[in-house]
């Protein structure tokens, strides 16, 4: 054999050699990789994590973003209703201070029935009057308040200007009513004074 091929069984024997020595090197390297990997996918870091911090973050600002889009929508909601109701009402009681303009005509007028004489044309003629005027006030949504005597007084639609001790009726109960109040539209525009039963 001569000397040069002598030599290259030399260099292969070495590079197998270096080969084995390499081989359990690099498998140690490549599962050391692989449970690195292993150990970023599991604890969420690397670039999975990173992009599934990324996810969950924006995740996070879309539902902020839901939430706050259904809050300025209940809230546009709440403010069309307070809006229509607003108007309503301003259409409803349009007229109210011309209403209570007239009020004080139809105690005047009422006032001048109680000085007529029974069945005389007068009062028939002021007796129309007043049926005549309080249809037009119904008509436009005025009604006059229930305070006939027996009555139980009501707070919320009477206003006592006198007390009264008597034993026909009952505790708490309007005796005379002084002057007529009246809703408009089921609000109270005057309440109706009206003298009050206390036993």
């Amino acid at each position: 054999m001569s000397k040069k091929e002598h030599n290259n069984q030399e260099m292969q024997a070495e590079e197998s050699h270096k080969i084995e020595i390499e081989t359990p090197d690099e498998n140690i390297s490549q599962q050391e990789e692989v449970s690195t990997m292993e150990e970023e996918i599991e604890t969420g870091g690397g670039e999975l994590g990173i992009l599934k911090k990324q996810v969950a973050n924006l995740e996070n600002i879309l539902k902020e973003k839901d939430e706050e889009i259904l809050r300025r929508a209940a809230d546009l909601d709440n403010y069309r209703k307070r809006l229509t109701k607003e108007t309503e009402d301003r259409v409803k009681f349009a007229n109210q201070s011309v209403v209570k303009d007239f009020l004080p005509v139809m105690d005047n007028i009422e006032l001048t029935l109680q000085h007529t004489e029974e069945g005389s044309p007068l009062r028939q003629g002021i007796e129309l009057t007043i049926k005549s005027f309080k249809d037009a006030l119904a008509r436009h949504g005025v009604v006059e308040i229930n305070s006939q005597a027996g009555t139980i007084f009501d707070p919320a639609v009477h206003e006592a200007i006198m007390m009264d001790n008597n034993q026909e009726f009952e505790n708490n109960a309007v005796t005379l009513c002084v002057q007529n109040g009246y809703l408009l539209n089921d609000r109270v525009i005057r309440p109706a004074k009206v003298k009050v039963n206390k036993i």
